[in-house]
């Protein structure tokens, strides 16, 4: 039985303690020791909440050039994979601007890189293996008719007891639009337009549900968005670190969604 155990919107004051404890990753693409915003608090919030111990299988879903497995591998002897198909699938790769993803795991021989998509139920990811899956502002880039495929593959190689931690990018709407999704969360007869209409927290919440996932925690209210303690991505490391780098762009806030599943069975 899957159950969610864990699901909140992450703050302002948790990435202050993370920053106050000095967590650091050697820089990567993407990531810079110097960064500031939801990825400088999921990462270290992962480590928090996920237990690692030696001798786990852990993977990251999406870890691309990542250096989190590496840090976890290291600091706690874990068997460590990423994956990630670096836009094979889609015929873009987005990524090789970041240097030849082929050359990875002779640079970093202890982490086992696996260059395929979850969601096709691929044998390259075992049934039942890993401990821990996690993936940080991942999930939301996935095209939405293959969310639920990627869910229940995850949901597939996880192991008994095992937990997913997942860090979603979450729209945050007008006032306007967090008013109306709350009421219209709380009526049943809605849920259809809700899960296609209503608030990111709500339709990821189906997503999970429709996966097989129980859900055993309450569920944040799209009013949460508006509360200024929520971490939300500042315009400057949008200007920083999204492509193209240093260069104006539309800026649109993003909330950070924290869930934690847990395999019982």
């Amino acid at each position: 039985m899957l159950e969610m155990k864990y699901l909140r919107l992450a703050l302002v004051e948790d990435l202050f303690r993370y920053k106050k404890q000095g967590f650091e990753l050697d820089a990567f693409p993407g990531y810079t020791n110097d960064q500031w915003g939801i990825k400088a608090h999921n990462r270290p919030w992962i480590e928090e909440v996920g237990g690692f111990s030696s001798g786990q299988k852990i993977i990251e879903v999406g870890g691309a050039y990542s250096l989190f497995p590496h840090y976890l591998q290291s600091k706690y002897s874990l068997e460590a994979w990423i994956a990630d198909d670096f836009g094979i699938s889609s015929g873009e790769s987005i990524w090789s601007r970041w240097g030849n993803p082929d050359e990875l795991p002779q640079k970093y021989p202890n982490i086992n890189y696996v260059f395929q998509q979850f969601g096709v139920f691929s044998n390259s990811y075992p049934d039942h293996y890993f401990d821990r899956v996690f993936s940080v502002s991942t999930l939301e880039h996935i095209p939405v008719k293959n969310r639920l495929n990627v869910i229940k593959d995850m949901n597939r190689c996880l192991s008994k007891n095992g937990l997913q931690l997942h860090t979603i990018d979450v729209s945050i709407p007008s006032i306007k639009g967090c008013l109306l999704y709350s009421l219209t969360d709380k009526i049943s007869w809605l849920e259809k337009i809700v899960t296609q209409l209503g608030s990111d927290i709500r339709r990821w919440v189906n997503l999970f549900k429709d996966s097989g996932v129980e859900v055993k925690c309450s569920i944040p209210s799209p009013i949460q968005l508006l509360d200024r303690s929520i971490l939300v991505e500042s315009s400057d490391v949008v200007y920083r670190f999204y492509p193209p780098n240093d260069k104006p762009k539309r800026y649109i806030p993003f909330a950070s969604l924290l869930v934690v599943i847990q395999k019982n069975k």
